[in-house]
């Protein structure tokens, strides 16, 4: 190993230790990593100046306008209320049995959480969703996962979740995981209410009625939505809204409107390569978040729509102002990484010490996954975009696979971390520590990357 590359490793453990120790923010020690690569490699100033500090801010351009027009929606389907009534009606439905409760609260949670995103968001359902569920007799440990596994299963929904892996491998390869990275969860968190969820009072229940329970769970949401909205033709109730009990039944599928427009576009025009006349998944992904936040300002409040519009533009911003700093020292850390002083010093390093083959990568995610805790080296809201810009230039396996191995791990990252600040919110507010939830968390969401590792495996082919 050369001096270089001891200098470089040394500045990342630094670095990464300050920003576990919390010393020193994300925001601040991505940009500072691009600028010791640059300088520690020999980048000149020129160089890091033009290449890294303006056109690393500019990489991720097109994941930055995806999350500002995601932030507007979210604010547009918590200002008219949407989601606040789909978590409310979910809970008249579920009634009084903790397996129905948790199945339909889980969903909604979900359900919400395709089109919202961040603490605020989590703090208005899970202050509605987690008193219910303890009320119902779930404990107040079941009713902090179960609120996790719906915040990540409508995250994974939600396209502008995937930012950071379209900005570094490509809308391509990211969006190609889009169904089993929601499918997985799906399973894993059903599972998991089948281990955990007591079963009521009639402690005799069958396996049989179990199923019924939840067959019934998962199909009462949208049947009730659906008696609703043809009532709701039948009284005629439109106009400007006074109460959100009054909010058109309607205006409840607003959070699937997004991907309706994005799939339509793709069976219309076909995702590819634009200068053939193909569609950009992101630009569809952004008309498809302003045709449903029209949808839901003209029939919530028309009257007020273009004022709600520019507000949930504004204040979604205001929202994700980390984030979009955050993406801009990820696209620093990516640019620094590309220059060929760099690649010449880097992919030696990384090359001498991590497998080499599909099978050995695969085995290398399952085995330290848990890295992506605590904002390890395979966080990728954090030193872990910069290994995964670093890794794909050693093209060791293709960059399709290598996306599926980071959202693998993140499995890890979105559920189990007790840093997050909506983990922190929920065991606070639940009374339970972050660490027991992590405990309890941690196999299911460990099983979620093996999973999905093993999808990567059967579907990227290569030598295993």
């Amino acid at each position: 190993m050369t001096v270089t590359g001891v200098l470089l490793l040394a500045g990342f453990a630094f670095l990464s230790a300050l920003m576990v120790l919390r010393i020193l923010p994300t925001l601040l020690t991505l940009p500072i990593m691009a600028a010791w690569i640059a300088f520690i490699t020999g980048v000149p100033f020129t160089s890091w100046l033009n290449g890294v500090l303006l056109g690393g801010s500019l990489r991720l351009a097109s994941p930055i306008a995806l999350v500002v027009f995601g932030a507007m929606f979210a604010r547009v389907i918590r200002k008219t209320g949407i989601s606040d009534t789909i978590v409310k009606k979910a809970a008249e439905l579920s009634g009084d049995r903790p397996v129905a409760v948790a199945l339909v609260l889980t969903a909604a949670t979900a359900f919400v959480f395709m089109g919202m995103s961040g603490l605020g968001s989590v703090i208005m359902v899970g202050s509605i969703t987690i008193p219910i569920m303890t009320s119902a007799g779930i404990s107040p440990l079941d009713a902090s996962v179960l609120m996790l596994l719906g915040i990540n299963m409508g995250l994974l929904a939600n396209i502008a979740g995937y930012g950071a892996y379209i900005g570094i491998f490509g809308s391509d390869a990211a969006l190609s995981y889009y169904l089993p990275a929601i499918v997985i969860p799906v399973l894993v968190t059903v599972i998991y209410i089948l281990r955990n969820i007591p079963r009521g009072s009639g402690g005799e229940n069958s396996l049989w009625d179990i199923a019924k329970e939840f067959v019934s769970g998962i199909f009462s949401l949208p049947v009730s939505l659906l008696h609703t909205l043809a009532g709701m033709y039948s009284r005629k109730s439109f106009g400007l809204l006074r109460r959100k009990q009054d909010l058109p039944a309607a205006a409840l599928v607003t959070p699937i409107l997004p991907l309706a427009v994005i799939y339509g576009i793709r069976l219309y025009k076909g995702f590819g390569p634009t200068d053939k006349g193909f569609a950009d998944p992101v630009a569809a992904a952004l008309l498809g978040f302003i045709v449903a936040a029209l949808y839901a300002a003209l029939l919530v409040c028309p009257g007020k729509t273009v004022n709600l519009l520019a507000g949930a533009f504004v204040e979604g911003i205001q929202d994700i102002a980390g984030v979009l700093v955050l993406f801009m020292g990820i696209g620093m850390l990516v640019s620094a990484a590309a220059f060929p002083q760099a690649s010449a010093v880097i992919h030696p390093l990384l090359a001498s010490v991590l497998p080499t083959s599909l099978f050995g990568m695969l085995c290398f995610f399952a085995a330290f996954a848990p890295a992506a805790l605590y904002r390890g080296p395979l966080n990728m809201f954090g030193m872990g975009a910069g290994i995964a810009a670093m890794l794909a230039g050693l093209h060791l396996v293709p960059p399709a696979a290598l996306c599926g191995m980071f959202i693998a791990v993140g499995y890890l990252q979105a559920l189990a971390d007790p840093t997050n600040s909506h983990n922190t919110w929920i065991g606070a507010f639940a009374g339970v520590d972050t660490a027991v939830i992590l405990k309890r968390i941690l196999p299911y969401s460990w099983a979620m990357c093996v999973l999905l590792l093993l999808y990567v495996a059967f579907t990227q082919g290569g030598p295993l």
